[in-house]
């Protein structure tokens, strides 16, 4: 299931994934989540991208996942780096640029505040070895209070 949640975050940023969603669907399927509309999504040939997207919108809204709007994606985007940072998965600077970037693109001043928050921590990161080492400490402590203000 998180694969298919993954294409609809991608969907909801009009990234191009209709190619991916028919094998995307038999890979589902085969993992023993199903639906209607998933059945016959994963029926369909590279070239109906399309009905894929129409077929996998309807699906996501079967399984009780619908695709979310692109406010809805960025945040899902926000906590998965915030989730990353907590886990240790990845480059932590990287990972806080990300928060930044999808919290510029919000009105909201408390998700811009985040986003701000993020990108000081980042800044912190560049400086002497034992500073990085606080600002990665800092950063966890920061994505572990927004996961727990935000959740899923």
């Amino acid at each position: 299931m998180e694969r298919l949640r993954d294409l609809a975050v991608r969907l909801a940023m009009d990234e191009p994934v209709g190619d991916d969603l028919a094998m995307a669907a038999a890979h589902a399927l085969a993992r023993g989540v199903d639906s209607p509309s998933l059945r016959e999504l994963a029926g369909l040939s590279k070239g109906q991208s399309r009905e894929a997207v129409d077929l996998f919108r309807q699906a996501m809204e079967e399984l009780g996942s619908p695709v979310p709007d692109e406010s809805g994606a960025r945040l899902h985007l926000m906590r998965a780096a915030a989730a990353s940072i907590v886990a240790g998965e990845g480059d932590p600077e990287d990972l806080a640029h990300e928060i930044y970037w999808q919290s510029s693109h919000f009105s909201s001043p408390e998700l811009r505040e985040v986003g701000y928050r993020f990108l000081y921590l980042y800044a912190d990161c560049g400086a002497a070895p034992d500073q990085t080492v606080q600002a990665v400490a800092a950063m966890k402590d920061a994505a572990r209070s927004f996961l727990h203000d935000h959740p899923a």
